[in-house]
């Protein structure tokens, strides 16, 4: 039994030590449909589940610090790096305006909200020529991949949302509104 015990602790003492990392991960709300070239608001918040700080542009140099990049998908995936902007519709576009480039460092085991005192940042322009269908509205934390972490593969937050048609008027179908009449000359008396 001493034996053993020498040996788990033998084992345990030349283990590699744990490594301290941070840990971004993204949550974001928006609406649940929109219509090409709408404006959105959203809400954005960053947590931080590693043990160590994560460095923001604002605190750090911005080729060790974080951004979000704010895109449309038709799936859950990210873009193998940045997302790129484009104004006509593409898979993984960026949002007009949609990089949030001044990001606060972000503590171990704390949560940064963007967009106070409401909470909601924006507004983000979706692409125009998006068709009609199901997408989703997500943020991609670190996609530059400039801060390391202990786990990567949490850095993208997605909503889903319905991208509607574009409202078109029917000139026939426009009511007509009334002809104004002219108004009686006045008779002297």
């Amino acid at each position: 039994m001493r034996t053993l015990l020498f040996a788990l602790a033998a084992a345990f003492a030349f283990a590699a030590p744990a490594y301290a990392a941070c840990d971004l991960t993204p949550v974001i709300g928006a609406r649940a449909d929109a219509r090409p070239s709408q404006d959105l608001m959203i809400t954005l918040e960053i947590h931080n589940l590693g043990d160590t700080n994560c460095p923001g542009t604002i605190e750090a140099p911005p080729g060790a610090s974080y951004m979000v990049d704010i895109f449309l998908s038709t799936d859950r995936n990210a873009p193998s790096t940045w997302a790129v902007y484009n104004a006509t519709w593409r898979e993984d576009v960026l949002l007009r305006g949609g990089r949030v480039s001044r990001t606060h460092s972000v503590g171990p085991g704390v949560n940064v909200r963007y967009g106070a005192p409401s909470y909601e940042i924006g507004p983000f322009t979706l692409p125009s020529g998006v068709p009609p269908g199901d997408y989703f509205l997500c943020a991609g934390v670190d996609l530059g991949n400039r801060v390391a972490e202990s786990n990567e593969h949490n850095n993208v937050a997605c909503n889903p949302i319905q991208i509607l048609p574009l409202l078109t008027i029917d000139p026939r179908r426009v009511p007509r509104l009334p002809q104004p009449q002219p108004l009686p000359i006045p008779q002297p008396r």
